[in-house]
């Protein structure tokens, strides 16, 4: 060290803190971020994994907050983890968390298509037995009541629901006031819907009266 003055002899203080290349962008990367990103390549030991800690949860999910049968709960996970492996190349989360809110946001979608459905199949069983009634008693002639509930399926939510609730004998008033919506709103639902019947099956007469 002879020769050098004092202040060559001190160590530069950049030298001590001499960042890791890992650290030379600012972001250190996870174990876990990598796995989601081996994820959203659809890497067949990342799905795996990915599914496997998750699919118990999907479980409790379907049969705890969402009150689901068990009869209906594994196709609805497996229906969850279908639409999760097609659309997981899009998520735009990061991190474990972000992708568990991810899968769980799929679920939700699921449910809520799934109590759609079902609420279908039941007002349509309730509108077809009125139907069917109505049948017997005005043209007496014998319908099944697969050909009823095929021209029903035809029908939106909005106009089934407006429909049971005619055929129980409700005027458009009291149907407008128990379901919230305007006089003219239900009044345009029933006819749309009474003629789609007229042409598949020829039901309720010549006119809307």
């Amino acid at each position: 060290m002879a020769g050098k003055s004092r202040s060559e002899r001190i160590t530069r203080p950049h030298a001590l803190f001499r960042k890791r290349p890992s650290e030379c962008s600012g972001v250190i990367r996870k174990p876990e971020d990598i796995s989601i990103e081996r994820l959203k390549q659809r890497d067949p030991e990342a799905l795996t994994a990915f599914f496997q800690q998750h699919e118990k949860k999907l479980f409790g999910y379907f049969s705890g907050p969402m009150h689901w049968h068990w009869s209906f709960v594994p196709d609805l996970v497996q229906e969850t983890i279908t639409r999760a492996i097609k659309a997981v190349p899009k998520m735009r989360g990061h991190t474990e968390a972000q992708a568990e809110a991810w899968l769980f946001g799929i679920a939700r979608n699921v449910h809520m298509q799934e109590v759609s459905k079902q609420v279908g199949i039941r007002l349509r069983l309730d509108v077809a037995r009125e139907l069917a009634k109505y049948v017997q008693r005005t043209y007496d002639v014998r319908w099944y009541r697969g050909d009823i509930l095929d021209a029903l399926a035809e029908l939106p939510l909005g106009q089934l629901e407006v429909l049971r609730l005619m055929l129980e004998g409700r005027t458009i008033r009291e149907i407008a006031s128990e379901l919230d919506l305007p006089d003219g709103t239900v009044a345009t639902r029933i006819h749309r819907a009474r003629q789609r019947l007229r042409e598949r099956l020829g039901l309720m007469g010549g006119d809307d009266a």
